[in-house]
């Protein structure tokens, strides 16, 4: 009888190391679909070099061409960006190399404006810095523009 019991408690008892059959292996997985995209990226390129060698003299010309005019499109793009924060820099005394990461005109317009409000000005009445005398009236100094004076004075 006692060895009914065994049996019976062994037939039930479940083992408990092995994971489940509906239980998903997403190592397998991800390893799986990573392997097709390698397949499909290494099939596109091959599909790329068979266009390309089945492409007339004038087709890769045009091709060319075509890269060209793009490539320009950009250059003048950002030679007309560069401009405009070039400008905008100057109007609000900021450096240009801030503007450099706005998107677009109106962005730098805003950040300027930004910008110059929260610099404090230092000197609004005459005050002397070392052997010189700095005046009220003249054109105000951002905190940054009278470090890189004391750096050229030091220097």
């Amino acid at each position: 009888m006692a060895e009914e019991t065994n049996e019976v408690m062994t037939q039930t008892e479940e083992p408990q190391g092995e994971p489940d059959a509906k239980e998903t292996d997403w190592k397998a997985e991800a390893r799986k679909w990573e392997a097709r995209a390698k397949k499909s990226l290494a099939a596109e390129e091959e599909l790329e070099k068979l266009k390309a060698a089945q492409m007339t003299e004038q087709e890769k010309a045009i091709a060319r061409a075509e890269t060209a005019e793009a490539e320009l499109a950009r250059l003048k793009a950002e030679k007309a960006k560069a401009e405009k924060a070039k400008e905008i820099a100057e109007k609000n005394g900021i450096p240009v190399s801030l503007l450099s990461y706005c998107a677009d005109e109106e962005a730098m317009e805003a950040f300027a404006a930004e910008y110059a409000n929260s610099q404090a000005q230092v000197h609004a009445a005459p005050t002397s810095n070392g052997s010189r005398i700095i005046r009220g009236n003249e054109k105000k100094k951002s905190n940054g523009d009278v470090f890189a004076d004391l750096m050229k004075d030091l220097i």
